[in-house]
């Protein structure tokens, strides 16, 4: 092996913490990844579509089907099995049948299983279809994730990656708003995301044609070619940043997901408050988020990631306790919104951080598992707050995110990083 395919061959199972960058990177490094970085953008929106809407329309499923909170939450379980069976295989999907073509299976198995629950079938139904939505969300978050973490200024690049999921999810109650006030119902929310998922098959089509998803690694990496893709998953999955990585990303979106699934139901049936301005809260509670992912992230990057995610999530635990003792609507909306705000830059922020101290071979696998693996929050943490909203009243809510964002402050203690925890302090 000549000294040049070493210094490759070295640089692929090097952590990029480790790692010196003479460089500084500039948008100009973007050049030839513009049209892939929008499809992926274009991908994170159709995930906050979806997170958002089910949470929107919750109260007029569960009138529609004469059902409680812990029975409309199965619909959470399901989905999250989808979620978490994706994850599992995620890296052997990829490396069975490729990455373009996995998100291909992603986005079809959701484009049909949207297309069930928009026809209003009975309940079973929609629970046994759930699933299917679940597990291709999966591989869609997973890919993307994977491709925009490898990016040039794949930190700045991340952060606009799921400040699209925000606005995605800052739609979806403005969508269930226009069907509440024209009496359309609740299906139509899945005929709009039937659309969005059509718009995301073409949008793959062209963003993802040609884009090599194994640029950057070296295929003359004699360690690697003997090592079967099984082993390579075993390694990067059980690799310490994968797993405390992917622990922190699933209760996180749990934390956001729960508040944006459960707020609405909590604000109009706990504090009693109109549906219509409700809708409007939980809208300004998914731009927060995207919001927060660009202005927080920014300033994450600038003062320490380590000290500034301890800071906002000190202030989340702070602001879920107002909420357990106001029985304000007005101050318990806005501290909702504060929130929302307070946790967009979490979620990319790991991410980024994780790609930095994992080897770029791991990076497909063990980038994929977190965000797949997170995903599944989404969907568990919701369920079982509507199990525990069930017998003890959805007033519960606060509660169950003040136990969830404490855990996640203790995982963040083990999360590494590159800059030390009190640079802002220097």
């Amino acid at each position: 092996m000549s000294s040049g395919t070493e210094i490759l061959v070295d640089q692929e199972n090097v952590p990029l913490l480790q790692k010196q960058t003479k460089d500084q990177e500039s948008l100009k490094d973007l050049k030839g990844h513009v049209k892939p970085l929008l499809s992926a953008f274009f991908i994170s929106i159709v995930a906050g579509l979806n997170d958002g809407s089910l949470g929107t329309i919750i109260p007029r499923m569960k009138a529609d089907y004469d059902i409680s909170n812990e029975t409309i939450s199965i619909l959470f379980l399901c989905w999250a099995c989808g979620l978490f069976i994706s994850a599992g295989l995620n890296g052997y999907v990829v490396h069975s049948i490729g990455q373009l073509r996995a998100l291909y299976l992603g986005s079809t198995s959701i484009l049909v299983a949207y297309i069930i629950i928009s026809t209003a079938p009975p309940f079973i139904v929609v629970a046994c279809t759930m699933p299917f939505v679940g597990a291709g969300m999966a591989l869609l978050n997973a890919a993307m994730n994977v491709f925009v973490a490898n990016v040039p200024l794949a930190t700045l690049m991340l952060n606009i990656l799921h400040a699209a999921f925000g606005f995605g999810a800052f739609i979806s109650p403005k969508v269930a708003a226009y069907l509440l006030e024209n009496e359309y119902p609740w299906s139509g929310m899945y005929v709009f995301l039937t659309g969005i998922a059509i718009v995301n098959i073409i949008s793959i089509t062209l963003g993802f044609y040609h884009v090599d998803f194994e640029e950057g690694k070296n295929d003359d990496d004699d360690d690697i070619k003997k090592m079967n893709h099984g082993e390579l998953t075993k390694l990067a999955i059980l690799n310490k940043v994968t797993l405390v990585g992917a622990v922190y990303i699933l209760i996180y979106v749990g934390v956001e997901v729960t508040l944006g699934g459960w707020g609405f139901t909590w604000l109009t049936e706990g504090r009693h408050g109109e549906a219509g301005p409700m809708l409007d809260i939980m809208s300004s509670y998914w731009g927060g988020l995207a919001l927060g992912r660009l202005a927080l992230g920014y300033l994450s990057g600038r003062f320490g990631e380590k000290l500034m995610i301890t800071l906002f999530t000190i202030m989340i635990i702070s602001g879920l306790l107002v909420m357990i003792v106001s029985t304000d609507i007005f101050i318990d909306s806005s501290v909702l919104v504060s929130i929302g705000f307070l946790l967009g830059p979490m979620f990319p922020t790991t991410i980024s951080l994780a790609s930095k101290a994992l080897p770029r071979n791991y990076h497909s696998t063990s980038i994929g598992f977190m965000a797949a693996l997170g995903a599944g929050g989404a969907a568990l943490f919701p369920f079982l707050t509507g199990q525990i909203a069930g017998k003890f009243g959805i007033l519960v809510l606060p509660v169950v995110c003040v136990i969830m964002s404490v855990v996640m402050q203790i995982l963040w203690a083990f999360i590494p990083s590159d800059k030390p925890f009190f640079a802002a302090c220097k």
